[in-house]
């Protein structure tokens, strides 16, 4: 049971990023059709380990990692979200916690899991309120990566991730860090979040080259902050089915 690995809860009482989820069924509704196709893509019928990049900064991948892991927990799975940003990290911020005790002194084996997962609850005042399973990113230096063993690292977070029922990986953007190709050569799956404002088709190749490179299936790639005034229609003309019933 995932239980057995979560310590004491954090300081925060809700999940940062989860008011997008709450302010728009839409949104919640695009969520909830990512996450299903996550979980009937074939690379996850032996594993549940996401690694969730981009291809530069700015393009939402932290916010599509907690979404996913916000919406996992909705439907009753046991979610874990990681942060694996050791450079420019946003998710300690989000869930109120002060950890300085999370994934890299677990690859480094200087800690135990219990000491660095914690609850956060996703949904404070949904009725359907679940709660994400959060990992810091610990002592915030990429320069602890090179002490890593990576064969082992497989083996600790593949153990891990035994205990939930999906794990999400938040990691530095492929272009921008080395970090990401080394977590994606330990995980099960990768997706890619692209940001419609800033996409460059050329850095979006190389980028998707690294990643085959690592040898860890691309399962998805989620086109993130599109704005149909300004990058043309919607593949969703139904936006009017998501408005809310007054009663």
């Amino acid at each position: 049971m995932a239980t057995e690995l979560v310590g004491k809860p954090t300081n925060g009482t809700q999940f940062g990023f989860a008011q997008i989820m709450s302010e728009s069924a839409e949104v919640a509704d695009a969520y909830d059709a990512l996450f299903g196709a996550l979980r009937l893509a074939r690379p996850l019928a032996s594993g549940n380990l996401i690694l969730v990049t981009s291809t530069e900064p700015g393009e939402g991948k932290t916010t599509v990692s907690s979404c996913l892991a916000i919406t996992a927990s909705l439907a009753g799975q046991t979610a874990l979200l990681i942060d694996g940003d050791l450079r420019r990290s946003s998710l300690a911020a989000a869930v109120g916690s002060t950890d300085t005790v999370g994934l890299i002194e677990i690859l480094l084996g200087e800690a135990e899991a219990a000491e660095a997962i914690h609850p956060v609850t996703a949904l404070a005042d949904s009725p359907q309120a679940g709660v994400v399973s959060f990992m810091a990113g610990g002592r915030k230096s990429p320069i602890f990566l090179g002490a890593v063993d990576w064969s082992k690292a497989r083996t600790t977070l593949r153990s891990i991730s035994q205990a939930f029922g999906i794990v999400f990986l938040d990691s530095p953007p492929v272009l921008a860090a080395n970090d990401a190709l080394l977590f994606a050569s330990i995980v099960d799956a990768v997706v890619l979040v692209v940001g419609t404002g800033n996409a460059n088709l050329d850095r979006i190749r190389r980028a998707k080259e690294q990643l085959d490179a690592t040898g860890t299936p691309i399962i998805g790639a989620v086109l993130n902050r599109f704005e149909p005034k300004v990058h043309g229609p919607s593949n969703q003309p139904y936006r009017g089915y998501y408005r809310r019933s007054r009663t």
